[in-house]
């Protein structure tokens, strides 16, 4: 049986999703904040409800082969979920996260690069 604490736990781990459609992706470019650590920018708004969207970017004109591509924004998914308090902390909304070096970066650097941006 579960706790308090552990289905608050549950709730949040739950509410992680992914941001899709360009409409909204759109509106967050348009209304978002920025700001940029050495491997990453991020555009993010807050929202007043309980979830967190997020979205994944590396674009085509730095890596254009899509399995580079799909490489970068595995890891990045996988950061996100490990450091997912740290979003929660930072507080709930849209986040989307670019990739933006020209070079392939290693894991533990990335996501030294990923904590220190939030």
């Amino acid at each position: 049986m579960l706790g308090l604490t552990g289905l608050l736990h549950l709730k949040i781990l739950f509410k992680m999703k992914p941001l899709k459609g360009n409409k909204k992706i759109d509106f967050l470019f348009e209304n978002g904040q920025w700001c940029s650590s050495e491997f990453l920018r991020c555009v993010f708004l807050k929202q007043k409800t309980d979830e967190l969207f997020y979205v994944v970017s590396v674009p085509k004109k730095s890596f254009p082969r899509a399995v580079d591509r799909n490489k970068i924004k595995r890891q990045l998914r996988e950061i996100i979920r490990k450091n997912k308090d740290l979003f929660i902390n930072n507080g709930f909304g849209w986040y989307m996260i670019i990739f933006n070096h020209s070079s392939f970066v290693d894991f533990d650097s990335l996501n030294k690069d990923v904590c220190s941006l939030f």
